[in-house]
């Protein structure tokens, strides 16, 4: 059992000149509490929730009597993660500054702090006292809430001044039950930086992503914008539009993977990528384009990505270790040579030839079923040979799941 939540982000309505003064005055007050118990824990060590409570709450009171007393309740919350989250980060080296800077606020709301007054409107309680709210409730909120996900207590809010409206954080949360052991198959999924190997029953299926020519033409972009003056709006338009479609093909791929498995009642068998993962690879890498396409590939978010739509649906995700899955031979395991083509690789032992990608998801799976304890399935004369299809990103952009179909023209692997 394991609990799956999502986060979304409902706008509303245009606020009233009232109104909107109210949650900026509100704004303001949170803001200001938040940066001297993060300046104060930091200063002191003190990343609990609790130690923040006990030591500022009462002066803090005294200064923001008008402040409803649950509000610092959540800005100690905050506080607390904000500093934790800092000194984590100064851990791994990966620290910007000398200490945790307060840029956007989010206002914490508690089961004190608001209330569902219908599906579309909520009450937020203010220094000025509850102050209604409409939504403008969208495809997302509707298809989480009719679906059996529970809304929990705690949402945010962000005040959009500019637009004079607020955002609103609700989390859904959901129990699924991911059995490893009712599964029936196994679907090894290998992540590449132009594209999704995935191996469904007898077939792969090779989904091209266009992610390097999508960074490239980006990268290109930018060059030119940036040696026009006053064109920050313009680069920043840029990197908005490439971040938006890659994200739009890792759920896409995401989704077929999750709908193919729950269909098969299969388990999704991943890489499991250390966190370091483009930094490792970019250590002996001197092209400087080479290394801002490994670090715009992203992998573990097309990882990630797939493991989080298989949790939502129920689907067992099992992470092996990578090393080795690509340059090792599925049958007899020996060092796997270049072969003819690029990316094309041979067995000087046993004479098994194919592509990199196939590789990987013949051994990802053979590694899980060894984890297992089952008997590896290696392809024997005379069992069916694995089908692969090379997928261009407009088949298979529409598809829901990655069944097996005459449509498209499989080419035969020969081992």
């Amino acid at each position: 059992m394991s609990e799956v939540t999502r986060t979304v982000v409902i706008p509303s309505v245009t606020l009233t000149k009232r109104k909107m003064e109210v949650f900026r005055e509100l704004d303001e007050m949170y803001r200001e509490v938040l940066v001297e118990l993060v300046d104060y824990g930091f200063r002191n060590s003190i990343d609990s929730f609790t130690r923040l409570k006990r030591d500022k709450y009462h002066e803090l009171r005294d200064r923001f009597p008008q402040l409803p007393s649950h509000y610092i309740h959540t800005v100690c919350q905050d506080a607390s993660a904000r500093i934790k989250s800092f000194l984590k980060l100064k851990r791994k080296r990966m620290a910007k500054t000398d200490k945790p800077e307060v840029k956007k606020v989010s206002i914490w709301l508690d089961d004190h702090l608001w209330r569902q007054a219908s599906y579309t409107r909520i009450l937020i309680y203010t220094h000025k006292g509850w102050i209604p709210v409409d939504l403008m409730v969208h495809k997302l909120y509707w298809k989480y809430f009719n679906s059996g996900w529970s809304l929990k207590t705690q949402p945010r809010i962000r005040v959009d001044c500019q637009r004079r409206r607020l955002l609103v954080y609700f989390v859904f949360a959901k129990t699924v039950n991911a059995d490893e052991n009712a599964a029936k198959h196994v679907i090894s999924v290998d992540v590449n930086e132009n594209n999704v190997a995935v191996k469904v029953l007898d077939n792969v299926y090779i989904l091209e992503t266009s992610v390097k020519r999508i960074t490239i033409g980006y990268a290109g972009y930018r060059e030119s914008v940036q040696s026009i003056k006053n064109s920050r709006c313009v680069e920043r338009a840029l990197h908005g539009r490439e971040r938006n479609r890659k994200r739009d093909t890792r759920m896409k791929i995401a989704n077929i993977i999750a709908n193919t498995a729950e269909k098969l009642n299969a388990v999704v068998v991943l890489e499991d990528l250390p966190k370091e993962c483009p930094r490792n690879m970019i250590k002996d890498v001197r092209d400087t384009s080479l290394k801002h396409r490994i670090y715009q590939a992203g992998f573990i978010g097309m990882v990630k990505a797939i493991k989080e739509k298989c949790l939502e649906k129920g689907v067992p995700v099992v992470k092996v270790d990578p090393r080795g899955t690509s340059s090792t031979c599925p049958i007899c395991s020996s060092k796997l040579m270049r072969g003819i083509a690029p990316r094309r690789l041979k067995c000087p032992r046993c004479g098994f030839e194919a592509g990199r990608d196939i590789v990987a998801v013949l051994n990802l799976e053979k590694k899980y079923l060894a984890l297992k304890g089952s008997v590896p399935l290696t392809p024997m004369p005379n069992d069916p040979t694995p089908e692969v299809a090379v997928l261009p990103v407009k088949e298979w952009a529409r598809r829901k799941s990655l069944d097996a179909t005459s449509k498209y023209e499989l080419m035969r692997m020969n081992i």
